[in-house]
């Protein structure tokens, strides 16, 4: 078969037999080969895979030879001065972050276009309508940025190997331009729980300790899923009023506010169990990430009304998060977790071990949540805030500040 002359290939029946049949850009047939394969769904495979290949401008062409261009980066690092550092290993991660991403997204849409040229990618309609695509399925914002800064880099790469610039002015426009099309983002929408919602959670007789914590520590604590269920009896602090994170986001450790509310909770939960429970068990050793999220979704509508979309933590995070914001400004970061955000850094005579103020807060809003008047909105319990930093005293009653 005169390969070199293909661009396009076909899965041929003959007899139930799949034949694969090349044709030039005339249309004229240039080459035949028997595939001896009787499965449709097999033989279209393998014509992917070889058509992809077939042109030296093919997207899937030009991907192989810019990953190619970093393994041999990669290998050079290791070889040389810095073979002790971790460039060797960032520069595969990278490689592998880049062939998820090309694989995941731009190889799909190009065939989904019939893109055989790599060269069809610096069409203003075409940019356009991959970064379209892209927010239709991908949600964060951060994670469809990357994509199209590596897709950016890709044809840049493969823009210098040209003889004449391919960039125009209107490609360079829609990259930069990306975001005004859509907006920052486009996920779902998002649920804010309301105060009183927020008092229902609090004030629920649940069926068992369990599922009471699924909502309190995120909710309290701010503490993601995958935090508090491998939370040890060990990584509580009552003293300090803070509990460390052994297993916090991205591997990493972190501290949390353990406010007199959680530590009361905690204390009956351990007196429930045996004697002999040690310092370095889990809390809670039962936990089904299918099942929570289950149970979390069914409470959440009956205690509050509202249906959380996300996981079993994020809606309530962010409720929390919202709620103290509101009364002391530059405290969510500190709620959530976000330790390198601006606000916490202007605010940086705060110890990073003292959550005083955090833990000061929920406390003061349990004890009004206990109180039979309902919370009706945010301005009627602000004011709890503005009497919390002038005499740092709790009011007796329920109903006004």
């Amino acid at each position: 078969m005169q390969s070199k002359d293909a661009t396009k290939l076909y899965a041929v029946s003959d007899d139930g037999i799949y034949r694969l049949r090349a044709f030039r850009e005339d249309r004229k047939k240039c080459g035949e080969f028997s595939l001896g394969l009787r499965d449709k769904r097999l033989a279209l495979h393998i014509v992917n895979s070889i058509a992809v290949a077939l042109d030296d401008d093919a997207p899937a062409s030009v991907i192989g030879k810019y990953i190619d261009l970093k393994k041999n980066h990669a290998q050079i690092c290791r070889q040389g001065k810095y073979a002790t550092s971790s460039l060797a290993a960032s520069t595969d991660h990278s490689i592998s972050a880049l062939k998820s991403r090309f694989n995941a997204h731009l190889l799909p849409f190009c065939k989904k276009r019939h893109i055989t040229n790599i060269k069809d990618m610096f069409r203003r309609e075409i940019i356009r309508s991959f970064m379209d695509e892209l927010y239709a399925t991908v949600a964060i914002s951060e994670t469809s940025k990357s994509i199209m800064s590596a897709t950016l880099a890709l044809l840049r790469w493969y823009d210098g190997k040209q003889k004449s610039s391919l960039i125009d002015g209107t490609f360079l426009e829609a990259i930069k331009n990306w975001r005004s099309f859509f907006g920052d983002k486009r996920s779902r929408p998002k649920t804010f729980l309301r105060p009183e919602q927020i008092q229902a959670i609090l004030c629920y007789d649940y069926p068992d300790d369990q599922s009471k914590a699924l909502f309190l520590f995120p909710l309290v604590c701010g503490l993601r899923y995958n935090e508090f269920i491998n939370l040890r009896w060990k990584d509580l602090n009552a003293k300090d009023g803070n509990i460390q994170v052994n297993v916090a986001k991205g591997g990493k450790t972190r501290r949390a506010q353990f406010p007199k509310m959680m530590q009361d909770f905690l204390a009956k939960v351990r007196l429930s169990r045996p004697s002999n429970i040690l310092d370095n068990d889990l809390i809670f050793k039962k936990y089904d990430r299918c099942r929570d999220l289950v149970t979390y979704k069914t409470l959440l509508k009956e205690i509050a009304g509202s249906e959380g979309k996300d996981s079993a933590s994020n809606c309530l995070r962010r409720s929390g998060c919202d709620l103290l914001e509101r009364h002391k400004y530059g405290f969510g970061d500190r709620q959530l977790g976000h330790t390198g955000c601006s606000r916490y850094a202007q605010r940086s005579y705060i110890n990073e071990y003292n959550y005083d103020d955090v833990n000061s807060f929920w406390d003061e809003f349990y004890a009004r949540c206990l109180n039979p008047d309902k919370i009706i909105g945010i301005e009627d319990i602000r004011l709890m805030a503005i009497q919390t930093n002038e005499n740092r005293t709790v009011p007796a009653t329920g109903t006004a500040y």
